[in-house]
């Protein structure tokens, strides 16, 4: 992203390779969203979250005489409402958020015409 000069635009040099390697804490995430701004330094920080129901704190069921669980329960405590838990947050600088933003913009893009295509050939 930030380190992806377009082809046309690089100038002549060494090659030099770049490996990913993924660190101890690497995780794949969803992100249904994300919540930041601009930090007192000047960076840009992004906070990506999920949304999901709560999971119940309790809940109560019967038993049959053979003990087993009876559903559905006859209690649940549980927050009211949906749940956003913020999964990772990210500071960068302008040119990286600049770059990461052009990325995902591409990236929509490609998305949106591959759905399309498939669209086109009755495909969902």
């Amino acid at each position: 992203m930030a380190d992806e000069p377009k082809a046309k635009d690089a100038p002549a040099g060494p090659l030099v390779p770049f490996h990913f390697i993924k660190s101890n804490q690497f995780r794949v995430i969803r992100v249904d969203g994300g919540h930041g701004g601009v930090t007192p330094h000047g960076q840009i920080q992004i906070a990506f979250y999920s949304e999901r129901l709560p999971i119940p704190q309790k809940t109560v069921h019967r038993l049959t005489p053979e003990g087993r669980v009876v559903n559905p329960p006859v209690e649940v405590v549980s927050r009211d409402g949906l749940v956003r838990e913020v999964e990772v947050e990210a500071i960068m600088d302008i040119t990286t958020a600049r770059s990461i933003a052009e990325f995902l913009s591409k990236q929509a893009e490609e998305a949106e015409k591959r759905i399309r295509d498939a669209e086109g050939k009755g495909e969902k």
